[in-house]
C-alpha cells in the first residue's frame, strides 16, 4: 500500500465492522478436530471468556446440505476489555464442508459511540487474530468490513473513499495486507477488493452511503455465506491446480529427456538383434516407461478433478447469484460487482486448466507411442533372433542328417565296382553312390510327408 499517513480526524467512520467466512472440508476434519472450530476458539478468547466448541452440536444425521450447528443457531459475545465491541459466532455445515461465520465490530444503533477514527479497526484483529494461519484442511477465508461513511465523507470524491479503504486495511490488517485488486459499487456504495484471487486471501472493504446497502446485506447474508463458500472452492481448487502443473512440468520434462536418450541409442546402435544384453537393457526401459506413466496419469486426473470442481462450483456461485436477485427484486447489474468473479476470473482459471490439459495429455500421447514403437522393435528385434536360433539349428540338423546319412552308407565305399567290359557294357554307379542318393531321397520325402501332415492337423484344430 502507498497511502501516506493522513491526520486521524481526516478518516473517520460508524460502526465498523468486520466479517470471517471460512471453510473446511468435512472430510478434512470432523466434529470438534476441526481447525476452524480451534481458530474460533481463539478468536473468541481473545474478546470473552466463550468459545465455539463448548456450544457446538452435531446432529446424527449430518446429510442436510445446510444446517447450523449451534442449538439457539449462533453464539453472542461483548468483549470484556472494550464493552462496546460485540459480536457472533455461527458455525455451518454447508454441503460437504463446515463453515464459520463471525463478526466483530460496532452496533449501528448505539449512537452513543458516534464516529470513530479509523485506527479503532486494530481493536477488532488483536495479534491479528483474524488472519487464519496457513493449513491445507482450511479451504480459504474472506474478511469482509463494514463501515459507514460519517455525514462529512458521503460527499468526497472516489479518490478519497480508495485512500479510506486502504486505511481501514492497514489498520486492520497491518503489514499483512494484501494488493488493491478492484473496485465498483454494489446496492449504491463504493466497495473495495484486495488481493489477487490465484494467490491472496479475499478482503473486502464496503463503505455504507445510506441505509440501503445495509438492509440489503442483512436480507442476503446467508446467500452470501454461500457465494463466499463456492468462490472458496473455486479459488483453492485452481491453486491446488497449480502444484499439480509443477509437479506435471517437472514429470514431463523427465519423460522428455528420458526419450530423447532412448532415441540417441537407437540411432547409434544399427545391429540390435546381434547383442542380448542390449535387448533386455530395451524392455527394461519399456518398463520403466511404463512405470513413469502410471503417476503421469494420476496427476493429469487431478487435474481433470479441479476443472470439474470449478465447472461445479461455478454453476452453484452463479445460480446463488440468481437467488439473491429473486430474493431481493432486483435486476442482476446491481450485483455487477460480486458478478465479475463468476463471469471473468473462474472462467479464466477453467480457459487455464483446459489449456494445461490439452497440452500435458501430449505427454501421454509421447508415453503412449513410445512405448508402442520400443515394443514394436523389441518383437522385431526378437523375431529376428529366433529366426537366426532357428536357422541355426536347421542348419544343425541338416549337418548331423548328412553325417547320419554319410555315416549309414560310408560301408559301401569299398564295395568293388568295375568299369564296362565286354560283360558289362552299361557302366552303373559305384554302390555308395546309388545308397547316398536314396537316402538323401528318402530324407526329403519323409520331411515333406511330415510337413504335410502337421500342415494339416494344425488347419483341422482351427
Amino acid at each position: 500500500m502507498n497511502s501516506q499517513t493522513n491526520p486521524k480526524s481526516d478518516y473517520r467512520i460508524f460502526a465498523p465492522n468486520v466479517y470471517l467466512f471460512t471453510y473446511c472440508l468435512i472430510n478434512n476434519a470432523k466434529k470438534l478436530d476441526n481447525p476452524l472450530w480451534k481458530q474460533g476458539d481463539k478468536i473468541l478468547k481473545a474478546f470473552s471468556n466463550q468459545t465455539i466448541t463448548e456450544h457446538l452440536v452435531f446432529p446424527d444425521d449430518l446429510t442436510s446440505d445446510r444446517l447450523y450447528l449451534f442449538k439457539d443457531s449462533y453464539l453472542a459475545f461483548t468483549s470484556t476489555q472494550n464493552p462496546e465491541i460485540e459480536g457472533f459466532a455461527q458455525p455451518q455445515k454447508i454441503q460437504d464442508s463446515y463453515a464459520l461465520w463471525l463478526n466483530i465490530g460496532y452496533s449501528d444503533e448505539d449512537e452513543t459511540v458516534g464516529d470513530v477514527e479509523v485506527e479503532v479497526l486494530q481493536k477488532l484483529n488483536p495479534n491479528h487474530i483474524l488472519i487464519l494461519p496457513k493449513d491445507d484442511k482450511i479451504l480459504g477465508q474472506t474478511l469482509l468490513i463494514t463501515a459507514w461513511l460519517t455525514n462529512k465523507t458521503k460527499q468526497r470524491d472516489p479518490d478519497y473513499l480508495r485512500k479510506l479503504a486502504d486505511q481501514c486495511c492497514q489498520n486492520l490488517l497491518g503489514d499483512k495486507t494484501p494488493p488493491f485488486y478492484r473496485t465498483g459499487e454494489l446496492f449504491e456504495s463504493a466497495i473495495f477488493e484486495y488481493g489477487k484471487p490465484d494467490r491472496d486471501p479475499q478482503v473486502l472493504v464496503w463503505l455504507f452511503r445510506d441505509e440501503n446497502a445495509d438492509q440489503q446485506y442483512n436480507k442476503y447474508q446467508q446467500e452470501l455465506i454461500a457465494l463466499f463458500f463456492y468462490r472458496t472452492k473455486i479459488v483453492k481448487a485452481f491453486a491446488d491446480s497449480r502444484l499439480v502443473y509443477t509437479m506435471l512440468d517437472q514429470a514431463y520434462s523427465l519423460i522428455a529427456d528420458n526419450l530423447d536418450n532412448l532415441q540417441t541409442e537407437l540411432a547409434t546402435r544399427h545391429d540390435i538383434s546381434a547383442n542380448d544384453n542390449y535387448l533386455k537393457s530395451f524392455k527394461t526401459e519399456l518398463k520403466n516407461l511404463a512405470k513413469e506413466s502410471l503417476p503421469y496419469t494420476r496427476l493429469l486426473r487431478k487435474m481433470e478433478d479441479f476443472g470439474n470442481t470449478i465447472e461445479i462450483n461455478l454453476y452453484n456461485y452463479q445460480e446463488t447469484i440468481e437467488q439473491i436477485c429473486g430474493k431481493l427484486e432486483i435486476d442482476k447489474e446491481e450485483l455487477s460487482f460480486l458478478k465479475y468473479f463468476g463471469e471473468q476470473t473462474a472462467p479464466y482459471f477453467e480457459r487455464q486448466i483446459k489449456a494445461d490439459l490439452g497440452y500435458f495429455k501430449h505427454g501421454t500421447d509421447l508415453v503412449n507411442t513410445a512405448i508402442a514403437s520400443i515394443r514394436g522393435i523389441v518383437e522385431i528385434d526378437q523375431a529376428d533372433a529366433n529366426q537366426s536360433l532357428q536357422d541355426h539349428i536347421q542348419a544343425i540338423g541338416v549337418g548331423i542328417a548328412a553325417g547320419a546319412i554319410f555315416a549309414s552308407v560310408s560301408g559301401l565305399i569299398t564295395q568293388p565296382w568295375s568299369l564296362p567290359s565286354r560283360d558289362h557294357i552299361f557302366l552303373f554307379p559305384h554302390p555308395f553312390v546309388i545308397a547316398l542318393l536314396a537316402s538323401i531321397l528318402c530324407s526329403w520325402g519323409a520331411f515333406w510327408f511330415s510337413k504335410k501332415v502337421i500342415k494339416k492337423r494344425r488347419s483341422t484344430l482351427k
